[in-house]
């Protein structure tokens, strides 16, 4: 066996122990997660492979590969009608895996197999990855393809830096020209944006563009259109050309123009939140990074600043921020890390000026202990009557316990003991969060238990007419099913249930005197199964939703 696939069933392997806990116990999360779910539940059930819808309008956000993947996936469990939400976070999981692979291979390539081993490995236990690996989107899956077409680049760099005449390799004409391809496939011109950046700016920095030519342009080019165009022209045709027009001026301009639904943010704020997302390897993140720095003229560094610095003040610079933009940043984030680390490991004397490391560890203390509070604060806060109970308390203490022993390792510069600390702590923090706080804070679940409760006391089966009032968010129509009516308000909903007298109706409590009074108008006797209550994450508020039926 190639030491190549043994690296990927080792890195799978150890992906799994992080991704495992909550992917198939977490709820189907809003918005996003449950848009693709129910999007690519419609593509099963419609038999379209070609245009995104979600209910009755087109999805013409982002291209359809993700949504092929989920199609397959789910497909294989149980179909449109049964596949839970875990069938569709598989591909999310695959991209996770694949994503810490080609990390290690254009490690590999750049500071050596050690060094790349740690910073894959650094790469797959950070906070942003593993929770990406947990969803039903984009964002794993496309850090797949970017990773592979980086580690395409990275290795056809180094090799004109060591044999300028050496010939161009197969293998990374497919990983930069494929990865590439796939990336376009999965959400546009991200890939091209991250790729291109660093092409130029290793140029700009002393790399030349002379080695270009080892990624055989005249090859690469038809092989990523290849991947790309066939679907493209089908949905330009299918679509009149409207999907090019929504996804450009209405998702991708907006982004540029405004923060988009909200989503704002000021300038640094992915730096200030690194410390978070690539946790717990962060707490090296600086000194690594000024290292990486005073190396610049090196190769490998050279190439780790392309890869980060040009995509990373594009998205500082957007209007538009979400914590995942970023992340086709992190495997050069994590390289210069594993190199810094493995640097210490082989006793080089350290340059970097002390305070980098004590200011990093400052900030990062604070993150690990906010985190280790949430485990107790969060069951308290949202788990209805019953608060946080001992098991929560001991998840608090195991993580600050934890994250302590990771700062004490690294202060006494105990180095070998660095990343198996990181792990633990790892196992600690996303296994309790994703296990046991998630599946504590009932009050979060709304969805799942109005769909529940919708079954049990209203009675409602697939198939019986359902409407909605109030509360319209994507994962309650996909624990229901595409036709449920999400009403504009309580009025419309009371007309519904008129016109389909055998029809179950929730109502959010703001709407609920609209509804009654609607109802009563035209001689409806609506009567209340049940009222729950719970917080709505995605809108920042407490909500109560009663489940009515006509009464006989």
């Amino acid at each position: 066996m190639s030491s190549r696939v043994t690296a990927l069933a080792l890195f799978a392997l150890y992906a799994l122990i992080f991704l495992v806990p909550g992917f198939f116990t977490l709820p189907p999360l809003d918005r996003d997660e449950s848009r693709f779910a129910q999007a690519t539940k419609q593509m099963l059930e419609t038999g379209d492979p070609v245009e995104i819808r979600y209910q009755n309008e087109a999805r013409n956000k982002k291209p359809v590969g993700i949504y092929w993947m989920q199609a397959a996936s789910a497909a294989a469990l149980g179909g449109p009608e049964a596949a839970p939400i875990w069938a569709y976070r598989i591909p999310s999981a695959i991209g996770a895996m694949l994503a810490i692979w080609f990390t290690w291979l254009a490690g590999a390539a750049l500071v050596g197999r050690r060094a790349a081993a740690l910073g894959a490995a650094l790469f797959g236990i950070s906070m942003l990855m593993v929770a990406e690996g947990h969803i039903a989107k984009t964002d794993a899956m496309q850090a797949a393809a970017i990773t592979a077409m980086m580690a395409g680049l990275a290795r056809a760099f180094m090799r004109w830096q060591e044999t300028p005449d050496a010939k161009a390799r197969w293998s990374d004409i497919v990983l930069i020209w494929a990865g590439l391809g796939i990336a376009a496939l999965i959400k546009g011109p991200v890939g091209l944006m991250v790729g291109g950046g660093a092409v130029v700016l290793a140029g700009l920095l002393g790399g030349g563009f002379r080695w270009l030519k080892m990624t055989r342009p005249a090859i690469g080019v038809p092989l990523a259109l290849l991947v790309f165009s066939p679907w493209a022209i089908a949905i330009t045709i299918q679509t009149g050309g409207q999907f090019w027009y929504d996804a450009i001026w209405g998702d991708m301009l907006s982004k540029v123009a405004g923060a988009q639904e909200k989503h704002g943010g000021f300038i640094g704020y992915y730096l200030l939140l690194v410390t978070l997302t690539l946790f717990p390897g962060s707490l090296l993140l600086l000194p690594a990074a000024w290292r990486t720095v005073q190396m610049r003229k090196a190769p490998w560094a050279m190439f780790l600043i392309a890869w980060v610095v040009p995509a990373w003040v594009v998205f500082e610079l957007l209007p538009t921020k979400l914590p995942h933009y970023t992340l086709p940043c992190y495997p050069a984030l994590a390289l210069a890390i594993g190199a810094y680390l493995n640097a210490r490991l082989q006793g080089e004397p350290d340059a970097t000026p002390r305070w980098t490391g004590y200011a990093n560890l400052v900030l990062w203390l604070i993150f690990a202990f906010a985190l280790g509070a949430i485990y107790t604060a969060a069951p308290n806060y949202y788990s209805g009557a019953a608060g946080a109970g001992m098991i929560d308390i001991l998840l608090t203490m195991a993580v600050i316990a934890a994250a302590s022993a990771l700062a004490v390792v690294t202060i006494s510069q105990t180095w070998r003991l660095f990343l198996p600390a990181a792990a633990v702590l790892a196992a600690f923090a996303y296994a309790g969060l994703f296990e046991r706080t998630f599946a504590a804070t009932q009050d979060l679940h709304v969805s799942p238990r109005v769909a529940e409760l919708a079954r049990e006391r209203g009675g409602w089966t697939p198939g019986t007419p359902i409407v909605s009032a109030g509360y319209h968010e994507p994962s309650l129509v996909f624990l229901t099913e595409t036709a449920i009516e999400l009403a504009p308000d309580g009025k419309a909903a009371a007309r519904y249930l008129a016109d389909h007298p055998e029809g179950v109706a929730l109502i959010e409590e703001k709407e609920l005197d609209a509804f009654l009074r609607e109802a009563a108008a035209i001689g409806l006797k609506p009567e209340r199964k049940w009222t729950l209550s719970g917080f709505n994450y995605s809108r920042g508020k407490r909500v109560a939703i009663s489940i009515y039926r006509v009464r006989p």
